[in-house]
């Protein structure tokens, strides 16, 4: 009899087990690391696949190739842009429709069990905007902010929502992380040509940042576990986080970008070469921790068996860079159809950051209306494979431009994730 009581002893039933939960998951979703891409240049190259490195020009150079602003003629007026993307690695629409409020059999949990990487649950959120921007031949100056989450639940945690707590087994918490930051930007973007020959075109591009820290926080430690035996259900958990409201840095991006006979564009950038930001604003330290022990069946003192703490304390200044990515591109026009493909390589896994490569293909088509409709593909990377679909509209010189993405398939029932982007300009 005592044998049943313990074993069907739910983390539901006491705050202590709950509270374990709470604390292997919490902190996981923070504002957070992001590349600097700002959303201006983002809608056409969302539309796109994700290309940009050498089908920029304008305003647009400056996200993915300052090189490339040496190529570009006349003036632009960034007006607003806005970009989301909210993907994860694990559950499809399919499946979250399937499981939205149904009464799962246990086949249908190890299912859902299943589609859980080994690694872990990730969910990645990216959002940027633009305020104002302007380009003026081979220069640009523009202002944006961007900001996005970055979580990881270790994959324990889904077996003892599904399963509950199983005798004589341990679930694991440690794979659980976070991280983050929010900021606001102003770019100084310069491109210059290098070398001028009959048929071809070399240029160069830089672009300094002047970054102003909005918020970062990140998971310094965490860990957690949960036992169940004959005798006792026990478990601890701990975090402990470091945060802060505000800090200032700069950065600076690289670019490369060459024209060929043919009408062939290639480029090569490294986003982040060098960046460094310092946090020296409310800088606040969180300790959370909880023990549970002795629980069972008959244990008359269920909230005794549990102490838990939570200790805030101020911390010292701190600092951070941002991740370093390489992208190289090629682009060339066919006719009314201009196709453009990129290679995309982190230096570190942070975040949207990968040393995982992502291909990215893309298309636009150049008609003589005002409707450009542009479509890509894409794989590798953070976000696996994927669609995107997008349209630009010209209105004189007013220009709209419209994206929408679908994450980890091509299917749009299997998405795993969706982004949209918009945005206007005046290019004259």
């Amino acid at each position: 009899m005592e044998h049943r009581n313990i074993t069907n002893m739910r983390f539901g039933r006491g705050r202590a087990l709950m509270a374990i939960i709470i604390l292997a998951t919490g902190l996981t979703l923070t504002v957070a690391d992001t590349d600097q891409a700002r959303a201006q240049g983002a809608v056409r190259s969302w539309g796109m696949g994700g290309t940009g490195v050498a089908n920029t020009r304008g305003l647009e150079a400056v996200d993915f190739n300052p090189a490339n602003l040496a190529f570009s003629k006349g003036f632009s007026l960034g007006l607003a842009a806005a970009a989301v993307d909210v993907h994860n690695n694990a559950i499809s629409l399919d499946r979250y429709n399937e499981i939205t409020g149904a009464h799962l059999s246990t086949a249908d949990k190890e299912q859902l069990l299943g589609d859980i990487p080994a690694d872990g649950f990730k969910l990645d959120a990216d959002m940027r905007a633009s305020a104002l921007g302007l380009q003026v031949g081979s220069f640009a100056v523009t202002f944006g902010a961007a900001g996005a989450g970055s979580g990881n639940l270790d994959k324990d945690y889904f077996d003892l929502v599904l399963f509950g707590n199983q005798l004589g087994e341990t679930v694991d918490f440690s794979s659980t992380s976070g991280e983050g930051y929010a900021v606001g930007q102003a770019a100084f973007s310069y491109g210059g040509v290098l070398h001028t020959g009959e048929t071809t075109r070399f240029s160069y591009g830089l672009s300094a940042k002047y970054l102003q820290g909005i918020y970062e926080m990140h998971v310094e430690d965490a860990y957690g576990s949960m036992s169940t035996s004959m005798e006792e259900i026990g478990g601890e958990a701990f975090v402990s986080t470091l945060s802060s409201e505000g800090g200032s840095g700069w950065g600076m991006d690289l670019g490369f970008a060459l024209q060929t006979s043919g009408g062939w564009s290639v480029g090569a950038s490294v986003e982040n070469l060098y960046s460094t930001m310092q946090w020296d604003t409310n800088v606040e330290a969180n300790e959370f921790r909880v023990t549970a022990g002795d629980i069972n069946a008959l244990n008359d003192d269920m909230e005794g068996s549990i102490v838990d703490s939570d200790t805030t304390f101020a911390a010292g200044s701190y600092s951070s860079s941002l991740p370093a990515k390489l992208r190289m591109g090629a682009s060339n026009r066919f006719g009314p159809l201009m196709v453009a493909l990129d290679y995309t390589q982190g230096f570190e896994n942070r975040g949207i950051t990968s040393t995982t490569p992502s291909f990215h293909l893309g298309g636009e088509l150049w008609s003589g209306s005002m409707f450009q409709p542009r479509f890509g593909l894409s794989t590798g990377g953070v976000s696996g494979t994927g669609a995107s679909a997008g349209l630009g509209l010209r209105l004189g010189f007013w220009k709209i431009d419209l994206a929408v993405l679908s994450r980890g398939e091509l299917n749009p029932n299997k998405t795993k994730g969706l982004a949209f982007a918009a945005g206007s300009s005046l290019e004259f």
